[in-house]
């Protein structure tokens, strides 16, 4: 009977971990939209860019979607290290020490080894010689890891948090952790949001949003150790079954509210085309950005995970499929956008239509191979969450 009744508890927990697989999908989604776009609006480092965009479509478009790519994206990313920290522990408890250790690196050092001395260096010179163009970079920039940045540092997390399990073993240590603790009031985490925001800024003096000193956003590094420890912590005490409608609603104004800021300051004080004063230094629109960079990241975390958790918390085959394929389209994604937007270059179209064909198309790719080439040769569970 105790059996049966594990079976069935475990049975009835299963779909409420549904939202979680389909936010994975949006993060492979948005990682292809966000390269597909530096691609033809020529702001920000990828394999290959086209010229900047003439027409003043392409233009306008761009500038938009630019200001709000760079509010949202680090956003989002750091709504990434939460869940990444939220499945960690389970992990670990799950396979012990030694064999999380071992799997973790299978899964995350392995395809940054393959992508950092393989994958990498092969576009640099698919690109170089389609275009006919001598390829320079830092060799300490961007391209050691590529986009796949994310797993270098999720690896480094990782073994942080494998360490503070070894140190934590101790009685003493364990007495002094709370049985429970509810979610922080909102304007504590306000407050905690504008501290990490000028933690934020004083990093960005030193390394601002468009630099990647080894490869890595340190720019955004303050956010995303938060972001993944609140993740761990979320395991522990339940936050995300927690979340109501009450606090997505009070973070989804608070977010407009800084929103409406940065767009009134970027349109109306500095100019359309002056954002690069957001992104690092000692200027005033730099902290301002930096603070509310960090309070959008909160309300994120609250207003994504409750809205998928209440509208998104089930699946159809076709996005089980997606589900089970997003980690291998990320992984992918590199080759296929750069080989299909090298097909398209001789193509004559402005850069924003070229945009709305390549995206869903890299998408639609990205998904068959990861789908029926990836996937299925390591099982329906391939993919997963662990």
């Amino acid at each position: 009977m105790d059996s049966e009744r594990i079976q069935l508890e475990l049975e009835s927990r299963g779909p409420r971990y549904l939202y979680l697989d389909n936010i994975k999908v949006l993060f492979s989604i948005l990682v292809i939209f966000q390269h597909v776009m530096v691609t033809y609006s020529s702001q920000g480092w990828w394999y290959y860019r086209e010229s900047i965009p003439a027409d003043p479509i392409s233009s306008l478009s761009f500038t938009i979607l630019i200001a709000f790519g760079g509010l949202f994206q680090a956003s989002l990313m750091g709504l990434f290290f939460l869940l990444g920290g939220y499945f960690t522990p389970k992990s670990y408890d799950r396979k012990g020490c030694s064999r999380f250790l071992k799997e973790r690196f299978l899964r995350l050092g392995v395809p940054l080894l393959l992508y950092f001395f393989l994958i990498s260096p092969a576009l640099v010179i698919i690109v170089t010689i389609f275009t006919f163009q001598p390829y320079s970079v830092n060799p300490f920039g961007y391209l050691l890891w590529g986009p796949m940045w994310y797993l270098a540092v999720l690896l480094i997390f990782t073994a942080g948090y494998v360490l503070w399990r070894q140190i934590t073993k101790t009685n003493w240590i364990q007495r002094k952790i709370p049985e429970e603790f509810t979610i922080p009031r909102y304007i504590y985490l306000l407050l905690l949001a504008i501290g990490l925001g000028c933690l934020t800024y004083l990093v960005r003096i030193v390394s601002p949003i468009d630099a990647f000193p080894f490869g890595i956003p340190v720019a955004q590094i303050i956010q995303y150790i938060f972001m993944f420890s609140v993740g761990v912590m979320a395991v522990r005490y339940q936050w995300f079954e927690k979340m109501s409608g009450r606090h997505a609603q009070i973070w989804v104004a608070t977010i407009i509210g800084a929103i409406l800021v940065v767009f009134t300051l970027g349109f109306t004080v500095l100019g359309v085309s002056d954002f690069t004063v957001f992104t690092g230094g000692t200027s005033w629109p730099a902290f301002l950005f930096a603070v509310l960079d960090n309070i959008t990241s909160m309300g994120m975390m609250f207003v994504i995970i409750w809205a998928f958790q209440a509208r998104f918390n089930n699946q159809s085959p076709t996005s089980r499929n997606l589900s089970s394929s997003a980690y291998h389209m990320y992984l992918i994604h590199p080759p296929v956008l750069v080989g299909l937007s090298l097909g398209f270059s001789a193509i004559l179209l402005i850069p924003i239509l070229k945009l709305a064909i390549v995206f869903p198309l890299g998408v639609l790719v990205c998904y068959l191979l990861s789908h029926y080439v990836l996937v299925r040769n390591h099982g329906e569970n391939a993919g997963k969450p662990r």
